[in-house]
């Protein structure tokens, strides 16, 4: 005896039925759906010690980056040059001065608002040996590219999956309707026949 109600109706769905009608491509595309729930029950708990691995990388890199940068007081050496229109959040290349980790004197371009003179001072990162370079990841940067790589990556092996079982579904109803097409076309002459 069955029960009404939707759990049994929803578990009689995804098992594709029983019985002498269920078919060979019936049972591969029950096996492709349980394939399908095993890989985004099991893929939450491989993200979370990727995730974990991946945000101990970028952690470990995010100190590692603070202790080889050091940041700087930059002198601006002449106006920066920009077009009439350029926007305040434009960036222009402007020369520069500042004094290395090591006390010695470096000049170089570096990014600066259009509206900055000669004598401002701006605020840059270097490394050792006063080459001018990104500012250290922070700890919020760690987080999001550790989101943002993690859920790429899950996102795109639950989509291949669901995808590759997609595209199986298509072929067995391809099949299904084929051989649905042989075995009619087979028996449909004698249904047309008229019976005397």
């Amino acid at each position: 005896m069955t029960l009404p109600g939707p759990l049994p109706h929803g578990i009689r769905r995804f098992t594709l039925g029983s019985g002498p009608l269920k078919r060979t491509s019936d049972t591969v595309e029950f096996v492709s759906r349980v394939v399908v729930l095993l890989v985004v029950l099991l893929s939450v708990p491989v993200a979370l010690a990727v995730g974990t691995a991946v945000r101990s990388d970028l952690a470990a890199t995010a100190r590692q980056q603070a202790e080889e940068r050091t940041r700087v007081t930059a002198v601006v050496t002449a106006d920066a040059v920009a077009p009439a229109d350029a926007s305040p959040r434009t960036r222009v290349p402007v020369p520069a001065r500042w004094t290395s980790p090591g006390g010695e004197p470096v000049g170089g371009e570096v990014p600066a608002r259009p509206t900055t003179r000669a004598g401002d001072t701006l605020t840059l990162w270097t490394t050792a040996d006063g080459r001018r370079s990104d500012e250290p990841m922070t700890p919020a940067e760690v987080r999001r590219s550790t989101l943002v790589l993690v859920g790429a990556g899950w996102a795109g092996s639950v989509g291949a999956v669901v995808l590759l079982h997609t595209a199986l579904c298509r072929l067995l109803d391809r099949l299904r309707d084929r051989r649905w097409t042989c075995e009619w076309a087979r028996v449909e002459p004698t249904w047309s026949r008229r019976v005397p």
